[in-house]
């Protein structure tokens, strides 16, 4: 078995009774479980790789037959494979929501996947950029034209607020307050929050938000292409790709770098793991304690850079 390239089309080599419970669970995942897109096709993908495994390998046509022995071939393979920690792990989890789905359903009498165990994540500490680096890249933008206001505007709302690529993308002008420095986010499972945004920010909005009218655009959404169009999350890459270059920054920069860099920057000023928690929609504490490891590291560095008996 080799890694999958999702790019091909692969559903059609399925058994009939996989792509069955396959659009059954996708549609138990959107009705009921409310996901995001991304979350969606992680469980599918992942799922499909386990249905190809199963009938390509071990011969398995018929969900009724899937033990624990046959999961566990699965993840040995993956980690034969050489797939990382976490990637095991995340399919683990969609296996073992497939099949408490498929028993809830009563599809199924008995969870083979019940007694699973997971394997130790992985602790993968998010890169972020230093207050020098965002101050490089954003002074960078000169907000001259429709492009280059939007430019900055997107990039200081990355980073004033830490919304996430597919948040920023969604954003109506309805949903941010100028006067109130308040940005109404929808989330995950279509949760909201409201998160403050800097003065800095705000301004830049504004400016960008003149031009946009002054182009005669109606289209609700904030942020629009030059077609006027809403900007999709694969042109905020493109933005962020094309900036970073501009600005010689040697490392790899996302529109989740900002995220990082947001929460990592509030923590370093004493902002306490609650309220991080709270503007960054997360669901655990949990996920946010991550960045109290990045916070030691760079101590750490820090100490061992300066201190003289170190």
């Amino acid at each position: 078995m080799k890694k999958i390239n999702f790019k091909q089309k692969i559903h059609q080599e399925l058994p009939i009774e996989f792509k069955t419970f396959l659009t059954k669970f996708k549609t138990y995942l959107i009705t009921e479980c409310n996901v995001s897109e991304n979350t969606l096709i992680s469980y599918l993908l992942d799922l499909e790789e386990f249905f190809l495994f199963i009938s390509g390998i071990l011969k398995i046509r018929n969900i009724s037959n899937v033990n624990k022995t046959v999961i566990r071939s699965f993840i040995l393979e993956l980690q034969r494979l050489g797939y990382k920690k976490n990637s095991i792990l995340r399919k683990i989890n969609t296996i073992k929501s497939f099949f408490k789905f498929l028993l809830a359903k009563k599809y199924i009498s008995s969870n083979p996947a019940l007694y699973i165990s997971n394997i130790k994540k992985e602790k993968i500490l998010p890169s972020f950029l230093s207050k020098n680096e965002v101050e490089k890249l954003l002074s960078l933008i000169e907000p001259k034209d429709f492009k280059t206001s939007r430019d900055r505007a997107l990039l200081e709302l990355l980073y004033s607020s830490g919304l996430r690529i597919s948040e920023v993308a969604k954003l109506l002008e309805s949903d941010i307050d100028l006067y109130e420095g308040l940005v109404l986010v929808k989330g995950k499972g279509n949760k909201e929050r409201i998160v403050p945004v800097g003065d800095i920010a705000t301004r830049y909005i504004r400016e960008y938000l003149k031009f946009k009218h002054s182009q005669g655009f109606k289209n609700p959404t904030l942020f629009l292409n030059k077609f006027g169009k809403p900007l999709s999350v694969r042109g905020i890459r493109k933005i962020i790709t094309l900036w970073v270059k501009k600005a010689s920054i040697h490392k790899k920069v996302t529109p989740h770098t900002f995220r990082h860099t947001f929460a990592t920057h509030l923590l370093d000023a004493g902002c306490d793991l609650r309220s991080i928690q709270e503007m960054l929609g997360h669901k655990s504490l949990s996920t946010t304690n991550i960045y109290t490891h990045v916070s030691i590291e760079r101590l750490k560095k820090v100490y061992e850079e300066t201190h003289p008996r170190r």
